[in-house]
C-alpha cells in the first residue's frame, strides 16, 4: 500500500512538474538534441527497435501477461491473478492515457517539447507497459500468492525484471521517441499499476453469506 501512494503521489509530481516546465524536464532538450545527431541506421535501428517494441509495446506484452495469466489461474483453479492482471491494465490504460490526452505533450520527434498540442510523449506508455508486464509475471510466478513461491527465485528475476525494463526506458529515449523524463514518469505509472496488481491478489477473500430463511 505504501508503495503505491509513493508512487502515486512521485507520479502526479512529475505530472506537475511537466505541466509547469519545471526542473525534472530541465535535461530533456539538451538529451534530445545529443541523440538526434547520433540514431543509428539500418539493421542496428531495426534491432534496436524491435528489442525495445519487445521490452514494452502492448501488443507484445499484452499476449505475455494474459498467457501467464490464464495458466497460473487454471493451475490455482481461481481467477484471482486474471483479476490482478487486469486491475494493473486498467491503470495503465486509463491513468496513463488520462495524463496522456490531458497534457498533449508533443514528442521529440516533432522538434518541439509543447504541451496541448499533437502529442502522448508523457508518461512513456512502453516503460510503464514493460514495469507493469515483467514484475508482474515474476509475482505471479514466485510471489507469495504466485505459483510457484520461491524467495530466491523472487529476488532473482526481480533483478532480471528491472534490467528489462531499464534497457527498455532507455531504448525509448536514446532512439528518441521519448524525452527523457517521460521514462521515469512511465516507471511510476507502471509501479502504481502493480501495486494495484498487488494488494488485488494479497486481499483476503470474500464470503458470502447465506440467508438463512
Amino acid at each position: 500500500m505504501s508503495a503505491g501512494l509513493a508512487s502515486a503521489a512521485l507520479l502526479g509530481l512529475m505530472t506537475w512538474q511537466v505541466l509547469e516546465r519545471g526542473w525534472f524536464i530541465a535535461w530533456d532538450w539538451p538529451f534530445h538534441v545529443h541523440v538526434d545527431s547520433r540514431q543509428p541506421d539500418g539493421i542496428t535501428k531495426a534491432l534496436l527497435d524491435a528489442l525495445a517494441s519487445l521490452g514494452g509495446q502492448r501488443l507484445y506484452t499484452l499476449p505475455v501477461i494474459a498467457g501467464v495469466g490464464l495458466y497460473v489461474a487454471y493451475k490455482q483453479r481461481r481467477v484471482r491473478v486474471l483479476v490482478a492482471i487486469a486491475s494493473g491494465l486498467a491503470t495503465v490504460l486509463f491513468i496513463g492515457y488520462w495524463i496522456k490526452f490531458g497534457l498533449g505533450r508533443t514528442p521529440p520527434a516533432s522538434g518541439q517539447d509543447v504541451l496541448h498540442g499533437v502529442g502522448q510523449a508523457f508518461p512513456s506508455g512502453h516503460t510503464a507497459n514493460a514495469t507493469l508486464t515483467w514484475f508482474l509475471l515474476v509475482v505471479v510466478l514466485f510471489g507469495t500468492q504466485g505459483l510457484k513461491p520461491d524467495p530466491a527465485r523472487f529476488r532473482r528475476y526481480t533483478c532480471v525484471a528491472a534490467a528489462g525494463v531499464l534497457v527498455t526506458g532507455f531504448l525509448m529515449t536514446a532512439l528518441d521517441y521519448h524525452w527523457l523524463s517521460d521514462i521515469p514518469g512511465g516507471f511510476a505509472l507502471g509501479l502504481l499499476a502493480l501495486m494495484v496488481s498487488v494488494t488485488v491478489l494479497r486481499a483476503p477473500p470474500v464470503h458470502w453469506r447465506r440467508r438463512q430463511r
